[in-house]
């Protein structure tokens, strides 16, 4: 089976149908037909048997389905690269932030742009961190912005700042706000709202509690800081968030952390490709905005 053939599979697969296949291909049913048929005796076996107007697919057709997702994947990044790469560099930006530096050093960076780029296009996104490698691998994006936690082939990287990991609470009136530090040790696992354990910040914390000999096992597990710090602010429970979700949660408090736990903010890019001036510019901008940040805190 050739490429065509795979592509023409996967769409009657999801389609259910020669008609709504042809539709999404944008190509006549006659020849999605013909070239079904022809990648049938290739293989020497049936994909798909018609029931009441519809066609299942066989039992190989399922099992090779797997693996056609797989292919089909792999030719869309193909397409968006091979688009990306004609595409003219100067017309536009397109950055990816982390959800929670999104909110919070997004804004700082736009409010810093010097005015000759007044006339200048940029489009902002917010990724988890997969979705920004990814992107940025496929020339999707020409720079993101996260946290420094492993270094990934293919990916460079710049530090613009620094981040604190900081423990929240919820601001209740009738009890006197501490201070102090907290410990690790004294954040009870039955009432703590975590970062799940397979992300990257989840992987930073559990290595932290593991260097102090005490388990990270939360109560309730979340993919993403902004909404550990919604679920403090309505009384779920604590957590550990990074400073700027936990600045700019209402009905929360914000204790410092024992020991305390940093890690860069990077710029990062694409190594297949030089970076350009605006991105550059940009990168300078992030450096201000994040000490400007940090003197505000």
């Amino acid at each position: 089976m050739n490429l065509r053939h795979i592509e023409v599979f996967h769409a009657i697969r999801l389609a259910g149908s020669i008609n709504a296949a042809a539709e999404r291909l944008n190509v006549s049913q006659p020849a999605l037909s013909r070239t079904l048929k022809h990648a049938e005796s290739l293989l020497g076996f049936k994909l798909f048997d018609r029931v009441k107007q519809r066609l299942v697919p066989t039992r190989e057709a399922e099992l090779l389905f797997a693996e056609a997702v797989d292919v089909h994947g792999a030719l869309e990044r193909f397409r968006t690269l091979a688009r990306n790469l004609g595409r003219n560099p100067d017309d536009v930006l397109r950055v990816g932030f982390l959800p929670s530096l999104g909110v919070g050093l997004a804004p700082k960076v736009m409010s810093n742009l010097p005015r000759h780029w007044e006339g200048f296009k940029i489009e902002l996104f917010t990724h988890h961190y997969d979705v920004l490698l990814k992107r940025l691998h496929a020339l999707d994006l020409d720079l993101a912005v996260a946290f420094n936690i492993v270094e990934t082939p293919g990916i460079s990287s710049t530090t613009v700042g620094t981040m604190s990991l900081t423990y929240l609470e919820t601001d209740d009136p009738a009890r006197p706000f501490d201070p102090s530090p907290v410990h690790l040790s004294e954040i009870d696992m039955q009432s703590f709202v975590g970062l799940e354990k397979e992300s990257p910040v989840g992987t930073f914390l559990k290595a932290a509690f593991d260097e102090e000999g005490l388990p990270y096992e939360p109560r309730i597990s979340v993919h993403t800081y902004s909404v550990a710090a919604a679920c403090v602010s309505q009384g779920v429970g604590c957590a550990i968030v990074d400073e700027f979700s936990a600045r700019y949660t209402r009905g929360v408090r914000l204790r410092p952390l024992v020991p305390n736990l940093q890690f860069s903010i990077t710029a990062l890019t694409s190594e297949n490709r030089a970076i350009s001036n605006a991105e550059e510019m940009f990168i300078r901008i992030l450096k201000s905005a994040c000490q400007e940040l940090h003197r505000e805190g």
